[in-house]
């Protein structure tokens, strides 16, 4: 157990007895007691020191922190009379500014709320971004041009000089028919060949012709066959290859009454003289008009 510790009435005014034997009156622990307490007591806690680190920003450090204690044990051997245990913990830090490591301070964060755009946005503005260049329109294709028109009759130009003669035209002036054997004035050959396209289209097979362009000799032969129904040799327009003769089934019945209304309108006509009431009638006779008065004027 512990013992009390009283004031000696006969100690002087520090508190210590004024002789040994009075040290030892006040019990067998007596002596040792005193002793730690006083040390105890004369161990003060300094005051803490507040050590700038930084803008408003201190830390106190206690200089010395000590915390003494005394236990004392009581034991039956008398050799042994006092057992004292004392545990101290020291904490100091110096105050030498030299071994003190100074700790920056970290900048202020200062955040500007009128600002409209955010940081990241700033640093995005820092990096110039090309736009990709916008892709070129596509050129628009051109249109396939239009197919020429094929000619109604192929190798045949159409054009004609008029030179020769009656029943001396040369063969560079005339086209063969799509028959192939007859021929006439290049001119006329594609006039007839466009009134064949519409005939064959509405009646479902070509004009049939028996006579073309008559040389001088041929037109003399035919004269000698036919008699009054030929023409003079020299005086046919078959010796200009501008008139040709129809087959009688193309020119019969209905078909003579659609090449009367559709054969003129490309140049072709049966001629007033060899229509019915004319001075010769010949139905199968059909002359290229304008290109015949010509030559005949």
């Amino acid at each position: 157990m512990k013992h009390a510790h009283t004031q000696n009435p006969s100690a002087d005014s520090s508190g210590r007895p004024s002789s040994r034997s009075e040290r030892h009156s006040k019990g067998r622990h007596a002596s040792l007691l005193p002793s730690a307490t006083r040390a105890a007591r004369r161990r003060t806690l300094r005051p803490a020191r507040r050590l700038p680190l930084g803008p408003g920003i201190g830390l106190a450090i206690a200089v010395t922190a000590t915390t003494s204690f005394t236990v004392a044990t009581a034991d039956n051997d008398s050799s042994r009379r006092a057992s004292a245990i004392e545990r101290t913990t020291t904490q100091e830090t110096t105050s030498d500014p030299a071994a003190r490591t100074e700790v920056p301070a970290a900048p202020p964060i200062v955040v500007d709320r009128s600002a409209k755009i955010s940081r990241a946005e700033e640093r995005v503005d820092r990096v110039k971004i090309t736009p990709a260049p916008a892709p070129e329109p596509k050129a628009e294709p051109e249109p396939a041009p239009e197919p020429e028109p094929e000619p109604a009759l192929a190798g045949c130009s159409g054009e004609a000089t008029g030179t020769g003669s009656n029943g001396q035209v040369p063969s560079s002036e005339l086209c063969d028919l799509w028959d192939g054997q007859t021929h006439v004035r290049s001119d006329a050959a594609v006039a007839l060949a466009e009134v064949n396209e519409a005939y064959t289209e509405r009646f479902g097979e070509p004009m049939c012709i028996t006579d073309g362009y008559r040389s001088y000799d041929q037109q003399v032969a035919v004269k000698a066959a036919k008699g009054y129904l030929a023409a003079t040799p020299g005086t046919s327009n078959h010796g200009w290859g501008l008139a040709v003769d129809l087959c009688p089934e193309t020119y019969a019945g209905e078909r003579w009454s659609w090449l009367a209304e559709n054969a003129p309108s490309f140049g072709w006509d049966n001629p007033p003289w060899a229509r019915p009431g004319g001075s010769k009638y010949e139905p199968w006779h059909w002359e290229l008009t304008e290109e015949v008065a010509q030559v005949e004027s």
